[in-house]
C-alpha cells in the first residue's frame, strides 16, 4: 500500500495553482497501484471563500478520480468551535464513502487554557449531527506546555460523560520545529505524555507527521528489532526512517538528536510495555507488515515462540519441524 498525505490551507488566493496542484495529486493517485490518498483541508477561519473552495476541492477530487479508485480520505481541520452552518455544509458533503472527518483543532498558543471546556462545548454541538469527528491538538511549545496539557486531559477523565470524549483519543501533533535545541528534554516530554496516555496509539494514524508519529515509529521499530534479535540494525533502520521525511538538514539533525536520546533513555521492554494500549477498533499506520518491509522480507510467521521474518530462516524452521 502506497500512502500519501496532502494538505491544503484555505483560502488559497491563486485558484489556478490550486487546480494545478489537485491535478498533480490526481495523476499520482491514478498512476499508483494500491494507493491510499488522504487530504487534510485546513480551515483556520470560516468564510464564504473558504466554504466555496472546500466544496470545490472535494468535488474535483471526486469527479476527476478514476472510477476504480475510492474517494480520498478527507480530513477537515476546523476552528475548535465551528459554526453550526459550517457543520451543516459538511454533513451535506458527507454523502459518500469513505466518510469525511471533522478535526476541531486547538493549539497551545494560550497555554491550553480552557482546553477541557472547549472540547466539552464543541462535542455537545457535534453530537447533534451524524458526522465523524475527533479533536486535534497541536503542541508547538512542548515541553513547556506539557503540564498544562496533562492537567486539561486529566479533567476529562473525572466523569463518565467527559471520559467518553477520550474514548476516541485526540490526535496530538508536535511539529518537528518544536523543542528548540534540547532534544533530550523533548524526548522526556513525549515519553511522559505517552506513559500517561497510551491511548495515543489509537490516534497516531491520523497524524500528519511530526514528533508524535515519529515517536510511535521509533518504539515500534525498536521493539520489532528486539523480537527479531536484530537490535544491532535498529540505528540504521531509524536513520532510513528519518531521511525519508525529506526535511531540511537542520531539522533532520534535530530529529537525529531526538532519536539518540530515545535510544539512550527509553529503549527497554519495560518502557515499551508502559506505552502499550489495547484497542479492538484501531488500525495503525505502522503495522507489523509495513515495518517488516524495512527488512526486505515477507510477512512475519510465528514458529516455536519466535518471529521468523527471513525466508531462509523460515525454511530451516519448517525443515526442523518436519523432521521432528
Amino acid at each position: 500500500m502506497r500512502k500519501r498525505i496532502v494538505e491544503y490551507v484555505l483560502p488559497v488566493q491563486d485558484e489556478q495553482s490550486l487546480l494545478a496542484r489537485i491535478e498533480q495529486e490526481l495523476r499520482w493517485y491514478h498512476n499508483t497501484h494500491y494507493a491510499h490518498l488522504t487530504a487534510f483541508l485546513g480551515v483556520p477561519h470560516d468564510n464564504a471563500q473558504v466554504r466555496a473552495q472546500l466544496e470545490q476541492i472535494i468535488g474535483v477530487f471526486r469527479d476527476r478520480k478514476d472510477s476504480q479508485k475510492p474517494d480520498p480520505n478527507f480530513k477537515i481541520l476546523s476552528p475548535v468551535q465551528p459554526d453550526a452552518s459550517f457543520v451543516d455544509l459538511l454533513t451535506r458533503l458527507d454523502c459518500r464513502l469513505p466518510k469525511l472527518m471533522l478535526l476541531p483543532h486547538l493549539t497551545d498558543h494560550d497555554n491550553f487554557s480552557g482546553l477541557a471546556d472547549s472540547l466539552r462545548s464543541t462535542a455537545a454541538l457535534l453530537r447533534r449531527y451524524i458526522i465523524d469527528f475527533r479533536f486535534c491538538i497541536t503542541a508547538e511549545r512542548l515541553p513547556q506546555t506539557l503540564p498544562a496539557l496533562l492537567s486539561e486531559l486529566r479533567k476529562l477523565s473525572e466523569s463518565p460523560e467527559d471520559r467518553a470524549l477520550l474514548s476516541r483519543f485526540p490526535v496530538i501533533e508536535v511539529p518537528f520545529t518544536a523543542g528548540g535545541d534540547d532534544s533530550a528534554q523533548l524526548a522526556n516530554a513525549l515519553a511522559e505524555l505517552w506513559s500517561r496516555w497510551p491511548q495515543l496509539n489509537d490516534s497516531v494514524n491520523l497524524s500528519r507527521g511530526g514528533f508524535v508519529k515519529h515517536f510511535y515509529a521509533l518504539k515500534e521499530l525498536w521493539h520489532l528489532a528486539r523480537i527479531m534479535n536484530q537490535e544491532q540494525s535498529v540505528e540504521a533502520d531509524i536513520a532510513k526512517l528519518r531521511t525519508g521525511y525529506g526535511v531540511e538538514a537542520a531539522v533532520e539533525a534535530r530529529i537525529a538528536a531526538f532519536d539518540q536520546a530515545f535510544l539512550e533513555r527509553y529503549a527497554s521492554l519495560g518502557q515499551y510495555n508502559e506505552w502499550r494500549h489495547s484497542s479492538n477498533s484501531v488500525v495503525l499506520e505502522f503495522d507489523l507488515d509495513s515495518i517488516a518491509d524495512t527488512y526486505e522480507c515477507q510477512s512475519p510467521v510465528f514458529v516455536d515462540n519466535r518471529w521468523i521474518l527471513e525466508r531462509n530462516s523460515l525454511e530451516l524452521a519448517t525443515d526442523k519441524g518436519r523432521k521432528s
